[in-house]
Formats: structure tokens, sequence, C-alpha cells
């Protein structure tokens, strides 16, 4: 499964068994384009969208030269974002 489509299942609340449609995707597609950069960033290598896979929060946190607990806090918060943007 692709990042977008495992971050709409998220987003939706939905099972892994569950398939993701694609007015979800496209959805989620547009909301991960309002965000700020870094934002997008950390959150599509968390959920690898446009890569070869998922980072850590230990990979992330040395990426961007912060510890888990900051990249746990900031997903979190960009999760949240994501999720008030699709239910507009």
């Amino acid at each position: 499964m692709n990042g977008t489509k495992r971050l709409a299942q998220y987003l939706f609340g939905l099972d892994e068994s569950e398939e993701v449609g694609q007015e979800e995707t496209e959805k989620v597609s547009f909301a991960l384009e309002k965000l700020p950069a870094d934002d997008k960033a950390l959150i599509s290598k968390r959920y690898g969208i446009g890569e070869d896979r998922q980072y850590t929060l230990k990979e992330l946190a040395d990426m961007f030269g912060k510890d888990r607990e900051w990249v746990r806090h900031q997903e979190s918060r960009i999760l949240n974002a994501l999720q008030r943007e699709i239910c507009k």
C-alpha cells in the first residue's frame, strides 16, 4: 500500500483490511499540499509518501536534529491539522 493510502486509512479511521477510495486519497493529497514544507516533509517521510519506505521516529529525529518526542509531537499536530482540513 502506498503512503498516501496508508495516511488516508489512518485519517478516516479505517482498519487495515478496509479499502481506501479514490475520493479519500484525493482529499488527503489536497490537504497535504496545504501544509508548510517542513510539516509535509516530516509526515511524508513518516508515512512513506513519495519515499521508498517509512521512516522511524528515531530516523526522523536524527534528520531534524531533535528527539523522538519532538517528532511524535509534530506528527500528532500535523495529523490533527490534516483531519481538520479533510473534514471541512
